[in-house]
């Protein structure tokens, strides 16, 4: 009997020992496998404790206004507005760059205006949030149906300023004011131009509201409204 218990003992061991060795044991300098379907760039960084959802995230110190002043503008932030809207986003999103948000709005302006006048659908669909889409949409059947084609040119973006700005629970929003310079023309099916003026630029002047889920793993701001400043 304690001899069969003696036996079984010893096998356990060995059973044990193979195991561990063929495994390993963790310690705590052992680097953890790299994720399969992290980037490059992400699996060259060290790995860093996870954190939780609702845990705060420490945001890098906001820029001083002496460094974004000029992409502010200065009627609207009256009170600091759009600078404590600017920190409370950079404050959960800390990839939020003010320069190159502005850099990527300017960017998004153009991209919108050349498809909406080009009636590129495709392109202009992950631009915009569906409503605004929607009337996009619109505007660009009701041109095909009178059989008219526009080409729109933006030729300068004079300015491109931030004039509002907020968190609204976990949606970021940032409305800009553009001075634009493009042409614009529209011909019917003859080629003749019923709208426009071929050479001619025009200023204009529009603001346009961007949103984005903070949450969210897509860097990508959404376009919800745009409308022509008052003059």
């Amino acid at each position: 009997m304690y001899l069969d218990i003696l036996i079984f003992a010893i096998i356990a061991a060995f059973l044990i020992y193979r195991l561990n060795a063929t495994l390993g044991t963790r310690q705590d300098d052992d680097r953890p496998r790299p994720n399969p379907f992290a980037s490059p760039e992400a699996q060259s960084r060290p790995l860093q404790k996870p954190v939780l959802l609702k845990a705060v995230v420490t945001a890098k110190p906001f820029p001083p206004i002496a460094e974004i002043g000029q992409l502010i503008d200065p009627v609207a932030n009256k009170e600091g507005r759009i600078e404590t809207g600017l920190a409370e986003i950079a404050a959960v999103d800390p990839t939020f760059d003010v320069t190159d948000f502005i850099d990527g709005a300017r960017g998004a302006f153009k991209m919108i205006v050349t498809a909406y006048s080009a009636g590129d659908r495709a392109a202009l669909q992950p631009l915009l949030s569906p409503k605004l889409y929607a009337d996009f949409d619109k505007g660009i059947a009701a041109r095909e149906a009178e059989g008219h084609t526009s080409v729109t040119e933006t030729l300068r973006i004079k300015a491109a300023r931030i004039v509002e700005a907020h968190l609204g629970g976990t949606m970021a929003y940032v409305t800009i004011d553009y001075d634009v310079e493009q042409t614009t023309v529209t011909r019917d099916r003859s080629g003749a131009v019923v709208e426009g003026e071929p050479g001619h630029i025009s200023t204009v002047e529009d603001i346009w509201t961007f949103t984005r889920d903070t949450r969210s793993s897509d860097p990508n701001w959404i376009l919800i409204e745009t409308r022509t400043a008052e003059k």
